[in-house]
């Protein structure tokens, strides 16, 4: 019994060791420089010959213990052992991580449960055992922001109380991506833009006075482009300058309204010229109606398309290496868009004679979104 059960774990050895080294090599031979994985064979390689060597190693152990115990047998396993012992204790670390980051994760949903749950005192637990690893995944600010995000105003009070801040500089611990229920996207929103977008004016009140003036222009821009007036009366009654978009109109409060087809805010804006509106300003807003009729079929992009021809923007501008909006609306079978255009005063027979002949198929197609990115947690526009 002892013999079979000796040439059964000799064959797996060496099954197991030339398999390794063999499949090893060749993986290390593989073009694997480019990419996102860089060097990806080399390292695949050497795991191959690791766990090849280890498991021929541990078998070829329990020969020698079943009584074969030549010399060049055991010469062998001296010589496999320290590849194999390498193998073992970075396999043994790296389950030993894998435990210690599942428990950090474990930890980092009970404060995310505590926050959904806007318990501060559930907090304050649930922080109290977020170990150092855990700790290290968010601090207090990307708290906050899950609390803002969350719309839990107690847990977020509480901690502002404690003196915790949203840093601007910090890209990823102080922004959240939102989507609205349209389908547009809002990337990398700050604390305070979370707050604007989803409405939650006691927050705003809250994170206003401890925002840099980065987030409060932000934030003004987000409640340009989802029609939040009230927030921007809130804002000015705070003494908080309106963004002009001085060198660069794509930032200012226009270009923002029109981004989001805001007809209220750009009725406002036109009507009491709280800021600068320019030639600039009026071409920087019909490029941003466009791209929101790209991705959105809303009614309100026509009173809005109508709102900058009637201030003095050029709907026939060119745009994209386009003759004009139309042209482009037309080659990129926006059907929404051109329809809008034309109803605005886009010229159709300003189209080359390429785009007019597919503008009439174009304008025989439905207005269909051109993506679908409804979404759980969207604001309304």
């Amino acid at each position: 019994m002892k013999e079979v059960a000796r040439i059964l774990l000799l064959t797996i050895s060496a099954v197991a060791f030339a398999g390794g080294v063999v499949f090893g090599l060749l993986l290390m031979a593989s073009p694997s420089q480019g990419g996102f994985f860089p060097g990806l064979g080399l390292a695949l390689g050497g795991l191959a010959i690791g766990a090849g060597t280890f498991l021929s190693w541990l078998c070829n152990g329990i020969v020698w213990a079943l009584g074969m115990r030549s010399r060049w047998f055991g010469w062998a396993i001296v010589a496999q052992s320290l590849p194999a012992l390498l193998f073992a204790g970075w396999l043994g670390y790296q389950i030993g991580e894998s435990f210690l980051d599942r428990r950090a994760g474990d930890q980092r949903a009970e404060i995310h449960a505590a926050i959904g749950a806007d318990d501060p005192a559930a907090f304050d637990a649930a922080r109290a055992r977020c170990g150092a690893r855990c700790q290290s995944r968010a601090g207090l600010s990307s708290d906050l922001l899950a609390a803002v995000d969350a719309g839990a105003i107690r847990v977020a009070r509480h901690l502002v109380e404690a003196g915790t801040r949203l840093d601007s500089d910090d890209w990823y611990g102080s922004r959240v991506d939102l989507y609205t229920c349209e389908g547009s996207y809002l990337p990398a929103r700050l604390g305070l833009s979370a707050a604007v977008a989803r409405g939650d004016r006691a927050m705003v009140d809250l994170l206003l006075p401890v925002s840099d003036d980065r987030s409060r222009e932000e934030a003004l821009l987000t409640a340009a482009r989802l029609d939040r007036m009230e927030m921007i009366r809130a804002f000015r009654t705070a003494g908080v300058p309106l963004p002009t978009g001085d060198g660069d109109p794509r930032d200012g409060l226009v270009a923002a309204a029109a981004s989001g087809a805001a007809i209220g805010v750009g009725e406002w804006l036109f009507a009491e010229r709280p800021v600068p509106v320019g030639t600039a300003e009026l071409e920087r807003a019909m490029e941003a109606l466009y791209r929101f009729m790209e991705t959105v079929t809303a009614p309100r992009a026509l009173p809005f398309a109508r709102l900058l021809v009637a201030q003095g923007a050029d709907v026939d501008a060119p745009f994209r290496g386009e003759p004009s909006f139309l042209a482009e609306a037309v080659r990129t079978r926006r059907a929404h868009a051109a329809r809008v255009l034309i109803a605005a005063g886009a010229d159709p027979a300003r189209l080359p004679a390429e785009r007019s002949a597919e503008l009439e198929a174009l304008l025989q197609e439905p207005d269909t979104p051109a993506y679908d990115r409804s979404r759980q947690g969207c604001v309304a526009p």
